[in-house]
């Protein structure tokens, strides 16, 4: 009997030591060549309007939102005078981000692989005229010289848009306003020394311009009727993230709208992080009173309203292409993320976050 017992043990014990060895295996192989998968972010200095991006990776919410599906979030710094944005989403360097949506729809228009997924902030650029200029409003520019930081720049778009509004001609065929591009620390002085007659700039510069100068401004779009309701910096993701890890892409955008929520509830707590990690330079006060003056509450709704708005009017100015598939460019432009609301709330006295759902467009 006891020989049987000792037996029947012994055979147990193999077998439970070959199974544990074939699921040890069988762990190995199912793991094999799987890595955690990454997604790239990229980031700027010394722009208050990358407040919600700052905020995301220093207070670990980019983190918090990938670690929940297993993945991990990694930082791209694009650097002012180095490859663009565009030319690191172009050679496959960032998966995600951040920044001046009208910048990118012409890149778009010609391939440039991303769709937008929510609306971060409203405002942020400012158009000016010395304090002795003739010049009253926008419906002053005709024939006039206009500076800004790039020729595809969202200043250049918005304000295109709006002198549309007033019959002002800005088609390659009827073209009524010249603008010419600077560096974004030179346009003060080009317009300080009569170089050109309007500057469009974005903030801090914009104010930082207007305060040194004693500059006159004529269109805020954070205050114009026509801007006022539209989201000039927007989330966005590439197709390749789309395609392979949407998850993620729903991840970044969660996270980079409760970053954004949390500046529109803390400013100053939001430009004390930028000052302190050496994200951007200048004074507290100066800075928390510029976010305080900027819309951070995040919306996808109002973000594609946005989108669509300036792709069919920017059609009709000949800026996009007249072939061009309008229905099909806003469709694949903007899209919606499984498991993304349309935004989120910071309550500052609970520390935590509510979610926004239902559209607001």
């Amino acid at each position: 009997m006891k020989k049987s017992f000792l037996a029947g043990t012994a055979l147990l014990a193999a077998a439970s030591f070959m199974l544990a060895s074939c699921n040890k295996k069988n762990e190995a192989a199912s793991g094999a060549g799987q890595e955690q998968k990454v997604v790239r972010i990229n980031f700027q200095t010394g722009s208050l309007c990358y407040a919600p991006t700052h905020v995301a990776m220093k207070l670990g919410l980019f983190e918090e939102e990938l670690a929940k599906i297993g993945q991990k979030a990694e930082y791209v710094h694009i650097v002012e005078g180095g490859a663009t944005l565009g030319e690191m989403i172009a050679s496959g360097k960032v998966d995600a981000g951040y920044g001046l949506y009208a910048t990118q729809l012409q890149a778009m228009e010609n391939g440039l692989p991303i769709s937008f997924t929510s609306g971060i902030h409203i405002g942020c650029t400012k158009y000016y005229v010395r304090a002795d200029s003739d010049i009253k409003s926008v419906a002053d520019l005709r024939g006039k010289k206009v500076g800004v930081p790039g020729l595809a720049d969202s200043s250049v778009m918005n304000l295109k848009r709006k002198l549309m509004d007033y019959g002002i001609g800005v088609t390659a065929a009827n073209n009524e306003v010249e603008f010419i591009a600077y560096a974004s620390a030179d346009l003060a002085i080009a317009l300080n020394n009569g170089a050109v007659d309007v500057i469009g700039a974005h903030d801090p510069i914009a104010t930082k311009g207007e305060q040194a100068y004693g500059f006159r401004k004529i269109l805020d779009t954070g205050t114009d009727d026509k801007f006022v309701k539209e989201y000039c910096c927007q989330q966005f993701v590439t197709h390749k993230l789309l395609r392979e890890n949407p998850e993620g892409a729903a991840a970044v955008t969660r996270a980079l709208q409760k970053a954004s929520a949390y500046v529109q509830a803390e400013p100053r707590a939001a430009a004390q992080l930028q000052i302190e990690n050496d994200l951007v330079a200048g004074d507290l006060d100066f800075n928390a009173a510029l976010l305080d003056e900027l819309n951070f509450q995040p919306s996808r709704s109002l973000g594609k309203k946005t989108f669509d708005s300036a792709a069919r009017q920017l059609q009709e100015a000949g800026i996009l292409k007249a072939e061009t598939d309008i229905e099909k460019f806003i469709e694949q432009g903007y899209i919606e993320l499984f498991g993304v609301p349309d935004g989120y709330i910071y309550d500052s006295e609970t520390k935590t976050y509510k979610e926004i759902n239902g559209s607001r467009a």
